[in-house]
């Protein structure tokens, strides 16, 4: 099949089926699956074997259906990076990314420090954070075994094995991190409210996992446990960066920080809701 051939039909395809911009994501698996920039798709119009056509409409199959498209490619951006992800880990979201520009703020490239990365999911946050400092060091931390693996998959192909190590935990108290040996930490929880995940959309609710998705209660389980844990791993002055649900979330944050903590900064996201808050020890 001719290649703008292929993409009017992936185009008509995922059109018919009201997915998310159609267009885009027909370019997107052509792209990936033919080995095609996607300037190239423009004036291209090469003969793409079938047996590639095969796995294009098979890809484009699933997004009709309603498969997040980095699930679809196996691969999601962040900060300018390729991450490969799938099910059982959380894709990566544009906003996170600001939170790699807070922590970059105060640890720029050139100074050292060591760093966890909590509820690190695919291991994005973390990598960003090494890639763009060289002297930074890591501790990626998760519960659910399937984020880790692809955490340490994203490592690997980034070349950063050396700098970071994984740790399974579920359980901040009980990590087994050296006391205040931490300058700070990155960490994008579980923060939606129990009661609101049946009214997220459909893409993220059913395909994405739960567990990286549901903060209990008020969507603050997790944050609790942070506050009676971190002191002990962090150095004095050291930091904490967490991403949050917004205004109403970030106020009843503030006032679980306790004394142990105080509060840098709250950070905005591209819609003006507050996303992230740092947080220094005392």
């Amino acid at each position: 099949m001719k290649l703008q051939r292929l993409r009017r039909e992936l185009r008509s395809i995922l059109r018919e089926a009201q997915s998310a911009r159609p267009e885009y994501s027909a370019d997107l698996i052509i792209s990936l699956r033919a080995g095609i920039s996607r300037a190239e798709l423009i004036y291209k119009d090469d003969e793409i074997p079938a047996h590639v056509c095969r796995g294009i409409f098979s890809a484009a199959a699933k997004r009709a259906k309603g498969v997040p498209l980095a699930y679809v490619l196996h691969e999601a951006e962040f900060y300018g990076y390729p991450f490969k992800v799938g099910r059982g880990v959380l894709i990566p979201r544009p906003e996170s990314e600001l939170l790699v520009e807070e922590a970059l703020k105060y640890f720029p490239k050139g100074r050292a420090a060591r760093f966890a990365d909590w509820c690190t999911g695919s291991g994005c946050i973390a990598c960003a954070l090494l890639l763009e400092n060289p002297s930074l060091s890591c501790v990626a931390v998760d519960k659910s075994p399937q984020a880790l693996r692809w955490a340490r998959m994203n490592a690997k192909r980034l070349k950063l094995e050396a700098r970071v190590e994984f740790l399974l935990n579920g359980e901040p108290r009980l990590a087994p991190v050296e006391e205040e040996s931490l300058d700070f930490i990155t960490a994008n929880p579980p923060y939606i409210p129990s009661e609101e995940i049946a009214g997220l959309m459909p893409e993220v609710r059913d395909y994405e996992p739960h567990s990286a998705l549901d903060g209990g209660r008020g969507g603050t389980f997790l944050y609790k446990k942070f506050f009676a844990a971190f002191p002990r791993f962090l150095k004095s002055g050291g930091m904490i960066l967490c991403e949050c649900a917004g205004g109403r979330q970030a106020e009843e944050l503030c006032e679980l920080s306790g004394d142990s903590f105080v509060l840098v900064n709250k950070v905005l996201d591209y819609n003006a809701i507050i996303r992230h808050i740092i947080w220094r020890k005392r």
